[in-house]
């Protein structure tokens, strides 16, 4: 079974096969199964490998997404940071000393990104031609989009270590405090869409909508990042809460179609941990946090990776 040799064609800038070669190899897939045995075209495997080519210019693509390539990519991060600084300094005052540690970690996160998409972009080049291992290469591209989508100095990072050690416990205070109310009203917006999509199979009233959205913010943390996940995060919040918590405010009709829900998010607990978006102390057993949500935010409340500045050592 061979494809016919004017449909081979490499994968394009957009990384898909061309619509010629998927009908091309379907097409001879069909003649080879009414063919008698003798009339098979032994396949070369070595032929057929060297169709997969993944143009180098998807790497940058995937990486950086909407921002092309790694210049514009590099661009955009350094915007962002010089936002991010500029509203520090409005909320808090920065001195001059204070700005300088900050754009020293900043960039040290900028350095350790790129010096890791570099090591990435090795392994891309080294299989970019080879279909059995190229899949692989996806677990080391992925953490990176993340951390582009996300920002480089968010929770993990070198720049917010920095900047728990640099600011006085006033700034600190007043810079956090701006964090907890935005992603509580972001939190709150997320919780209306997760609902949105759930009333689609478990219609409810207005009074128990309202009800649902005030048991989640009072009773669950608030996020720390937000994104593709977050409705799956909201429906495992409620699997949690469950039978206790969310079961009284559903008639029996309601409470079965709600348990159907929480069955599509019954074994996610472990990737919302590993993405960094499900608080430790939720992990087990999803308790309620009785001090607040906005202690979910807190540096021990929060499963990240441990940062150290250059020439530091670690605290004991």
């Amino acid at each position: 079974m061979m494809m016919n040799g004017g449909c081979r064609r490499a994968i394009d800038g957009n990384g898909m096969r061309s619509v010629c070669a998927v009908l091309c190899w379907f097409a001879g897939a069909l003649r080879s199964v009414s063919a008698a045995p003798d009339d098979i075209e032994p396949v070369d495997p070595a032929a057929v490998q060297g169709e997969f080519n993944i143009d180098e210019s998807n790497f940058d693509q995937w990486i950086f997404q909407g921002n092309g390539n790694a210049v514009n990519g590099k661009e955009r991060m350094k915007t962002r940071l010089n936002l991010q600084l500029a509203e520090i300094d409005r909320l808090c005052g920065l001195t001059t000393d204070q700005k300088e540690k900050l754009q020293l970690a900043a960039r040290g996160d900028t350095k350790r990104f790129f010096d890791e998409v570099e090591v990435v972009r090795q392994k891309f080049l080294a299989v970019r031609q080879d279909q059995n291992a190229f899949g692989q290469i996806w677990q080391d591209i992925q953490p990176l989009q993340r951390r582009v989508s996300i920002g480089l100095h968010g929770e993990t990072s070198l720049f917010h270590k920095a900047l728990r050690r640099t600011l006085n416990p006033d700034q600190m205070d007043r810079y956090q405090n701006l964090l907890d109310e935005r992603r509580r009203y972001r939190y709150r917006a997320s919780i209306e869409v997760a609902l949105a999509s759930i009333e689609h199979s478990v219609p409810l009233k207005h009074s128990q909508h309202e009800a649902i959205v005030k048991l989640l913010l009072d009773e669950t943390p608030t996020p720390t990042i937000f994104g593709q996940y977050d409705q799956y995060l909201i429906l495992h919040h409620l699997s949690k809460l469950g039978e206790e918590r969310v079961k009284p405010l559903l008639d029996e009709r309601q409470w079965k179609l709600m348990s159907t829900n929480f069955e599509q998010v019954r074994g996610i607990e472990q990737m919302l941990i590993q993405q960094g978006i499900l608080p430790k102390v939720d992990a087990a057993k999803m308790e309620p946090l009785r001090n607040g949500p906005a202690n979910a935010l807190r540096p021990e409340n929060v499963i990240r990776e441990e940062v150290f500045l250059p020439n530091e050592e670690p605290q004991p």
